[in-house]
């Protein structure tokens, strides 16, 4: 084998579209660039049209057939991934993902399944799991971003029967500009926190991420601590009814979703990272990164059956509470506020994390070599 290698990402969306799996998805196909793979990406459309730029590969996009709630149902999609078998020497699938593991489970060639988690609905997970078992049986190479992910899965014992390999979710701090400090959110910020602290709480604004949660921890903020939620979705409307019935508008904001000038400001101008979610659907927390490689100390919850607390690690990176517990984590936040060793030691903590579990670099060589051993171990 002469040619570069290529791989198609068989993924759920794709930049611009927003999310965790959709950074890692970007991530993985920018790093492996430097390592002579094309990692192509056959995703569907949350919404269009698409103004695509200029990229050192393709993405596919496919138009869904049916929109169930932020689920995309699309047979072209299943269609193209067996089709595009011919051009490519691998596939990675994101898991969950019905339509990947339908279109996937037509090849030949070999597989790497990336094991983001288990589908939450039992129903949909149920009806779906010979599949997935069968997909498990024949993968080529199983990679887990934490050793929950596997280990606490639905499909634990297939997966132990098959192996996996557990490797972290690639990080590119250049994805985030540097803060300038200049925009007129950091300016609507810095009048809102009047110098007090802030904590930051991104993400999509749906139930698991607890963020009703942290509406209620802000009654026990006191007069030194204020917080920001970054996102958009459903309980948008539901939160905000929430903040004001609280009597809370003066401590929490909500921020609606950031440009890329405007979330590098709110980064700055934060002392701590929070991730308030409550199930195991936050099986990573991508923010959580995010906030770590600003320095951040991270406040996030002991979630069953999830990475989460493997990412932010207790007294390490963070600080982490029971899940749910609004007094809890109001008064670990408060201690990141008022604590200033514990503070330093945890920005420290968090740094040095990123730099070392989630460097591009570290995790792209990770990835490629895995890659290769699959495809073309001759080239080794």
């Amino acid at each position: 084998m002469s040619h570069p290698i290529r791989l198609l990402q068989l993924a759920k969306h794709f930049a611009p579209d927003t999310g965790g799996i959709e950074t890692v998805t970007l991530n993985v196909s920018e790093v492996l660039l430097r390592h002579d793979i094309r990692a192509d990406v056959l995703c569907t459309e949350v919404r269009g049209p698409y103004e695509e730029v200029n990229r050192d590969y393709e993405v596919i996009r496919c138009k869904a057939d049916l929109a169930v709630g932020n689920k995309r149902l699309s047979w072209r999609y299943v269609e193209q991934a067996r089709r595009l078998e011919q051009d490519y020497d691998c596939a990675l699938v994101h898991l969950p993902n019905p339509l990947a593991v339908l279109g996937a489970l037509g090849w030949r060639k070999p597989v790497i399944l990336l094991w983001h988690a288990d589908i939450p609905q039992k129903p949909v997970r149920i009806a779906t799991a010979i599949l997935d078992r069968m997909l498990v049986r024949r993968a080529a190479a199983i990679i887990s971003p934490t050793p929950v992910h596997v280990g606490a899965s639905h499909q634990a014992a297939a997966i132990a029967a098959r192996g996996s390999v557990v490797i972290p979710y690639p990080f590119d701090r250049s994805l985030i500009p540097a803060a300038t400090g200049t925009s007129a959110f950091a300016e609507r910020l810095r009048v809102f926190r009047r110098g007090r602290a802030l904590a930051i709480s991104v993400g999509r604004l749906v139930p698991y991420k607890g963020f009703d949660v942290l509406i209620d921890a802000a009654r026990d903020f006191g007069e030194g601590l204020c917080a920001i939620i970054v996102g958009t979705g459903p309980l948008a409307a539901e939160l905000a009814a929430r903040i004001e019935k609280a009597g809370v508008g003066d401590r929490i904001m909500m921020a609606g979703a950031l440009t890329t000038d405007e979330l590098p400001d709110a980064l700055a101008q934060s002392r701590i990272g929070c991730m308030p979610s409550v199930t195991a659907a936050e099986m990573y927390g991508m923010a959580q990164v995010e906030s770590m490689a600003a320095g951040l100390p991270m406040v996030s919850t002991a979630i069953p059956r999830s990475g989460v607390p493997f990412v932010n690690r207790h007294e390490e990176t963070g600080l982490i509470v029971p899940p749910g517990d609004a007094n809890a984590l109001a008064e670990a936040m408060r201690q990141l506020t008022h604590d200033e060793a514990l503070w330093q030691r945890l920005h420290e903590g968090a740094l040095r994390s990123v730099a070392e579990e989630h460097d591009l670099a570290r995790v792209g060589e990770r990835y490629a070599r895995l890659i290769r051993e699959v495809v073309a171990p001759d080239r080794l």
